[in-house]
């Protein structure tokens, strides 16, 4: 399997067992723009709590509840 596809299996997979809390670090990393949307809108209906670390805000705008920067050595919420 390619990087996106091991990626694919490895969050579906997580997302069928239905934990109580998701802690993603760039998840989007070697997925294409139809495996982003999908996770985009699991994530949407997800009804735990996620810790996700992401650079890409096209991708958490609507996801995301808060978001802090960690930036320069401080954290902020935007």
């Amino acid at each position: 399997l390619s990087g996106g596809q091991k990626t694919r299996v490895a969050l579906g997979k997580m997302l069928l067992s239905k934990p109580d809390i998701l802690l993603l670090d760039e998840p989007t990393n070697h997925l294409d723009v139809d495996a982003k949307d999908a996770l985009k809108e699991a994530l949407k209906e997800y009804r735990g709590s996620v810790l996700l670390i992401c650079h890409e805000p096209e991708f958490y705008q609507d996801v995301a509840s808060q978001v802090w920067d960690c930036s320069k050595w401080t954290t902020k919420v935007l």
